[in-house]
């Protein structure tokens, strides 16, 4: 499946200016990004209101929390003496790191909203060399490939030079035809062993029996992202090839003509390494047929238009390896894009964690909300599920491999930026953890935690949901996607982030058992349809395990309201993505099989 073309619509042309118009470059004195608030254009009504739903979400939340665990509202402490008095004791400790989550949940979206700045663009400097690269894995269409090079060889950076690049796993003679048609340089490790290791781990156990750890040089594993991009910045090294910026995007993203001209005039300030734009999906469609892409696309709307803008506050934005722009230096002096499932991520942490040696001041980052690319996402269950468990199992592996080691290195905005963002996958995995773990405990066993007064509770649990999802929706009003409808919610975002936490769950078990992440590449480009009852295997075991919890409870006379409606809801989460995605498949199935029967008919009647 081809993308839109990369000719700027009005539409486009107006998304891919989000940050403004060019500012003035002072003559005289260095440079430095300015930023400025993304409420710069509200009246003093819109920023007060801003305010009272920030500060109010987390105050509330806080005061929900504190009148629901007051300590005599505590089972254990009313009835010290009860049978299921473990039960109980383990029930609250599930609510209490309920809340918890919640509470940090709450205080990260109060921070982000408040801190959001845009950077202030100005002029591309002159005679820049960059290189412009996109990388692709096995099984990656031709067709889209030759899109996103087409559409590369468009870019216009007149000021200096512009080199398009294929990084190619396969050596596809196919895909060597292609860029020698379009006019772009094509380079493949295949068949390299020095540029092929295999991925190798070491783990507690082996530490724990001092074995030896392996040699094999991890930034150039086979069939990974960050070993293709290194392999190649080591055969420029060879040939003597040097570039000052490495600008690129995924196989699936088609550059806009004005993709270097947005991003390159921030690397007049010495100490930015990076400059990241938004991730947006051009297969948005109606219907059942086009929702996974439509979903996915909502699901990112806080993180694209409020949680990374909040990160130009401490100059600390996430790198994004869909569409971005780095100093080849930068790379360089951290060793290259950093080994790990989630390679953008972690090679961000590492230059965040290094210093200019020109400077001496820690190297910086860029967020833009400018559009620069057009991608293609999941557009089915399957490799949306796929996608979602390598980046949850990737944000997993950071914190094991990573994490512990930089983290401390970071300067203190950036680490509290970088802790916000690192908690969701794991406070999403254990929030359905927990939530499955305490209505069992209730069903099994009749425990329950608290005992509160249940009118001052239903009143702040209101107002906390209330003050909570008006936050929410108010940072819709910075939506950075171009294909979502004006005055949409974002509620489609909300439920399918919700539906994905059985397989976040996974990926965290996954990991803590030793499971060997992979990178997997996300199937795009494809309309045949993966969906089957396999694909939904990890909501099918918990649905199995809730059902069977349920009626065993029903059976003991646990029949209180507000739990069963809990249980119920953590069953719709199970039972939604099968429902909505067998729809779906079964009839693509259905007219997959008449079309085969009738192909033998045709056959047998010719014969």
């Amino acid at each position: 499946m081809k993308i839109a073309g990369p000719k700027l619509t009005r539409q486009l042309r107006h998304f891919s200016q989000l940050a403004g118009k060019f500012d003035k470059v002072p003559r005289y004195e260095s440079y430095r990004v300015r930023f400025v608030p993304v409420s710069r254009d509200d009246n003093y009504f819109y920023r007060a209101w801003l305010y009272i739903l920030s500060y109010g979400a987390f105050i509330i939340t806080l005061c929900f929390c504190l009148v629901l665990f007051w300590p005599s509202h505590w089972i254990i402490v009313q009835n010290p003496d009860s049978s299921t008095h473990f039960a109980n004791l383990i029930m609250l400790i599930c609510l209490m790191l309920l809340q918890l989550f919640t509470i940090i949940g709450t205080f990260s979206a109060t921070r982000s909203t408040i801190k959001a700045k845009d950077p202030v663009p100005v002029a591309p400097p002159r005679n820049l060399r960059v290189a412009f690269i996109t990388t692709r894995a096995p099984g990656e269409p031709a067709s889209m490939v030759e899109t996103t090079l087409a559409a590369a060889k468009r870019i216009r950076y007149r000021s200096g030079t512009v080199d398009v690049w294929l990084l190619d796993e396969t050596d596809d003679p196919e895909i060597e035809a292609i860029c020698d048609k379009l006019g772009v340089h094509h380079f493949s490790r295949a068949g390299i062993a020095c540029w092929n290791t295999a991925e190798t781990t070491y783990r507690w156990q082996d530490r724990l029996l001092r074995r030896p750890k392996p040699t094999t040089d991890r930034f150039y594993a086979a069939r990974s992202k960050h070993g293709n991009i290194n392999s190649w910045m080591d055969y420029l090294r060879l040939t003597g090839i040097e570039y000052d910026i490495l600008a690129g995007v995924d196989t699936d993203q088609v550059p806009l003509p004005n993709y270097l001209n947005r991003l390159l005039g921030y690397f007049r300030d010495p100490d930015v390494a990076y400059v990241v734009g938004p991730q947006v999906y051009g297969n948005y469609g109606p219907g059942l047929k086009g929702l996974v892409a439509r979903w996915a696309e909502s699901q990112a709307s806080f993180f694209q238009s409020t949680i990374q803008r909040a990160g130009n506050a401490s100059r600390s934005a996430m790198f994004v390896g869909t569409n971005y722009a780095v100093r080849f230096a930068t790379l360089k002096q951290i060793g290259g894009f950093q080994p790990c499932i989630t390679e953008d991520m972690a090679t961000g942490l590492a230059i965040h964690s290094s210093a200019n040696p020109d400077t001496g001041q820690r190297w910086r980052s860029v967020y833009t909300p400018d559009v620069l690319a057009i991608g293609e996402g999941p557009n089915f269950w399957a490799p949306y599920f796929t996608q979602q468990w390598r980046w949850a199992a990737g944000t997993f592996d950071t914190w094991r491999r990573v994490v512990w080691r930089i983290f401390w290195k970071l300067s203190p905005k950036a680490m509290l930026h970088y802790f916000l963002m690192l908690t969701y996958y794991p406070m999403t995995a254990l929030t359905w953890l927990l939530a499955v773990t305490s209505s069992m405990i209730y069903l099994i066993w009749g425990a329950t935690a608290v005992l509160a007064p249940w009118g001052a509770f239903i009143a702040l649990y209101l107002m906390t949901l209330v003050m909570q999802l008006s936050l929410y929706f108010w940072n819709r009003r910075y939506n950075v996607s171009p294909h979502e409808p004006s005055g949409s919610y974002g509620v489609a975002g909300m439920v399918i982030s919700s539906l994905t936490a059985p397989i976040y769950l996974s990926a965290l078990i996954g990991i803590t058992v030793g499971r060997k992440p992979h990178f997997v590449v996300t199937t795009k480009g494809s309309n045949d349809n993966p969906d089957w009852l396999p694909t939904f295997k990890s909501h099918g075991h918990w649905a199995a395990v809730l059902a069977l919890g349920l009626t065993y409870g029903l059976q003991r006379g646990r029949e209180h309201p507000a739990m069963l409606v809990w249980v119920g809801v953590l069953c719709l989460v199970c039972i939604a993505p099968m429902a909505l995605g067998l729809a779906v498949a079964i009839p693509d199935r259905l007219r997959t099989l008449n079309f085969r029967k009738s192909l033998r008919t045709e056959e047998v009647q010719h014969a």
